[in-house]
This record gives C-alpha cells, sequence and structure tokens, in this order.
C-alpha cells in the first residue's frame, strides 16, 4: 500500500474518561506506553484541557501503532498486538 493509504488507515480517534480503578480488571497483555503523564486530573478539569489531551493521546497511539515492530520485549508486542486490534461486536 501507498503510504498515504497506511495513514488514513491507520487514524485512531481516542476518547477520555474517568474509571474507578476497583471496576478495572486486570488482564494478561501489557502495553508499554506511559498514559499518566499525558492525562492527568489537572488536565481533564477544563473542557479545553481535554481537548488538549485527546490530541497528544491521538499522537501516542497513532506512533505507536505505526511502530509496532520496534517493542523489545515478546510478552509486551503481544499486548500490543491485542490492544490494537479490531473490536467484533
Amino acid at each position: 500500500m501507498s503510504k498515504k493509504k497506511v495513514e488514513k488507515r491507520s487514524k485512531i480517534k481516542p476518547f477520555v474518561k474517568y474509571v474507578n480503578l476497583r471496576h478495572v480488571f486486570p488482564t494478561r497483555y501489557v502495553v508499554d506506553m506511559d498514559l499518566k503523564k499525558t492525562a492527568g486530573e489537572e488536565e481533564l478539569a477544563t473542557e479545553d484541557g481535554k481537548i488538549e489531551v485527546k490530541k497528544a493521546l491521538k499522537k501516542i497511539f497513532e506512533e505507536r501503532y505505526l511502530n509496532q515492530k520496534s517493542v523489545t520485549s515478546e510478552k509486551k508486542a503481544v499486548g500490543s498486538s491485542y490492544f490494537f486490534q479490531k473490536l467484533r461486536f
């Protein structure tokens, strides 16, 4: 595929939501993206902050999606491929 077509097909639209940590179910998959620095409570307090956080997350996710082969650990590579699978509903 051409570079333009790959970019078009790899668009990601992130969303931000507050979640109670007691309702998060741990899985065996690990993704080595540190998002705590990007999406803090202070940034999410205002509507403009949410927009900026979404833009930053989109950039991180798209960069990671396009560079999946650069993952060093096999366990993290499996987690990364699971994370970027298309959801089937």
